[in-house]
This record gives C-alpha cells, structure tokens and sequence, in this order.
C-alpha cells in the first residue's frame, strides 16, 4: 500500500501539475474532474503511470438511481403504514390513555377485552366508539360497553359485546380493568 502523504503528479492538457496526495487524486479521479486515463507520476518512478493504478475508479451513480431509491422507499414505506399503521395506531391508543374521558375509558376497555378475553389464536375487530356505551362517575369509576366481532381459533364468527368495569388512578394517571363480563349485543 502506497502512503497517504507521499505526493504525486499528475500530467493533465499536456503539463505536469501537482503536487497531490492520494486523497486528492481519488477526489478528483471519482468525482470526474480527471478521467481515467489521466497519467500520475511520483520520485522513484521510471514513467508516468495510469491514476487507476494508483486510486480505484468507484462505480458513478447514475443521476436516477437515487431518485428511485428514494421513490421505492417512500412506497415500502407507504405500504407498511397502510397495512400496519391502522393496527398499531389502535394499539397505542388501547395501551396509553391517561386521562379520564370516556374516549380514554373506551379504549382501556378494548385493551381489557383483548388482553382477558379474547381465546388464543382467536381475532377480535371491535366496533367504533359511537357504539359503544360508556358511563363515568365521581368516584372514578366506569362501566364501558364494548361491541365487536370475535372470530375463534377455528374459524367460527360471532357478534359479542364484553361488559368492562374500569377504575381511575388519579396519582398514577391510569385506568384498570377490573370486572369482565361478555354479554349479548344490542339489538340494532
């Protein structure tokens, strides 16, 4: 390997110029400012040489590769949110409500259905909140209504609705299921 702070020449439009490092004569040589046939020359060479024995030529993007790099990121990107972004929206939603609203108590609720209710390798799509019923009192309590659709290891659907009861931790900012219960739908 040739040391960095030895300096070259180079023959360029039929002069010597110079003198360059090899950190220079890369820089010039990759970035097109001299070509490939460009001829360099250091003390202790008998010739001039060719500079791509001297730095390697690196492939040259081409001026639309990065583009559609870039355009096929943002559509991998784009597709991942459409298919995961609604679910992991709804799961932050169900995971974090720290205020004592009965969105908040929805949303705890549905958490609670998932996570003490819901069968292994059973599915549950809930219905919206204008849905479901929601109660809130002083004492920091709730009783939420949720409605859904449960869809069982094996296959078999059904409408369903899960009665939560709900305490507010008020220091802790909190809300915890407490009492589960499915009980039929309403009737539409």
């Amino acid at each position: 390997m040739t040391n960095s702070q030895e300096v070259f020449y180079l023959h360029l439009q039929g002069e010597q110029r110079g003198p360059y490092t090899i950190k220079h004569i890369d820089h010039l040589l990759n970035s097109g400012l001299i070509s490939e046939e460009s001829l360099f020359w250091r003390e202790g060479l008998d010739q001039w040489m060719p500079v791509t024995q001297l730095v390697t030529l690196r492939r040259r993007r081409k001026p639309w590769e990065l583009p559609a790099v870039a355009i096929v990121v943002a559509l991998l990107f784009s597709l991942l949110t459409y298919i995961f972004g609604p679910i992991t929206l709804d799961g932050w939603r169900e995971i974090y409500q720290h205020d004592f609203t009965a969105e908040a108590a929805y949303w705890r609720a549905r958490d609670v259905v998932r996570t003490q209710c819901v069968p292994k390798g059973g599915l549950v799509i809930f219905e919206d909140l204008s849905e479901a019923e929601v109660e809130l009192n002083d004492a920091k309590t709730g009783r939420v209504v949720v409605q859904g659709t449960l869809t069982e290891a094996g296959g078999s659907a059904r409408s369903t609705a899960w009665n939560v009861r709900l305490k507010y931790d008020t220091a802790a900012r909190e809300w915890t299921g407490f009492q589960v219960t499915e009980v039929a739908p309403p009737q539409k």
